[in-house]
């Protein structure tokens, strides 16, 4: 009989104890908006990887083909257009199919005698956000120049596209001549950090490539 009343004193004293700190607990989680967070994690790596080259070698084909149309294809709109000024002032616009295409139209016409080569890196955010890097050299005739560029991808309805695409040095000709000049050499390759490619470029740094196989 004692050792029964010892058990219901025990459950008496720790049982609302316990059930005051579990309502302290939802008290604090209703107070914060992390509470329902659970940061996504990359499960697919090898398969996102595969799928992100794939993108970038059809963004390729439609520039060797001048396809602006089939490049729209493969972007998610309305996307992000960053770049900035030779002030530093940056710069950036939404845009939708109709304004993306009609820009980059001039861009996608063959030009030849043009190297250029890669050195980009993909980090996956998860198996539906990526960020591709890419630090590129250009070379036409005996002019070389450099630069850096940046595409956010997004994996939606099952299939990895272009939300936001970056490149600096686009804004004095935005401003001079709007709707006219675009950004962004796209990167192609996705590996982590890999050995630098090479093309023949049909368009100059403003299409996204596939490394030379």
């Amino acid at each position: 009989m004692k050792k029964i009343a010892l058990t219901l004193a025990t459950l008496f004293v720790f049982a609302p104890a316990g059930f005051a700190a579990d309502q302290a607990t939802a008290a604090q989680d209703k107070d914060n908006p992390m509470a329902g967070w659970v940061p996504r994690k990359v499960t697919r790596e090898q398969q996102d990887r595969k799928e992100i080259t794939a993108l970038f070698t059809a963004m390729h084909q439609a520039g060797q083909k001048g396809d602006p149309a089939a490049a729209a294809e493969l972007v998610d709109f309305p996307v992000l257009m960053v770049t900035d000024d030779s002030q530093g002032e940056a710069k950036s616009d939404m845009w939708g199919r109709e304004k993306w295409v009609e820009v980059m139209t001039p861009h996608f016409k063959p030009q030849p005698n043009v190297k250029v080569t890669h050195k980009p890196t993909v980090f996956l955010l998860s198996d539906s956000l990526a960020s591709v890097n890419d630090q590129w050299t250009m070379t036409v005739g005996k002019r070389t120049m450099t630069g850096r560029s940046a595409t956010l991808l997004v994996r939606t309805a099952g299939q990895w596209r272009i939300k936001s695409m970056t490149e600096g040095g686009w804004g004095d000709m935005m401003k001079a001549k709007p709707g006219t000049a675009s950004q962004a050499g796209e990167p192609s390759g996705t590996g982590t950090t890999g050995e630098p490619s090479e093309l023949s470029e049909p368009s100059g740094p403003l299409n996204p490539r596939e490394p030379k196989k």
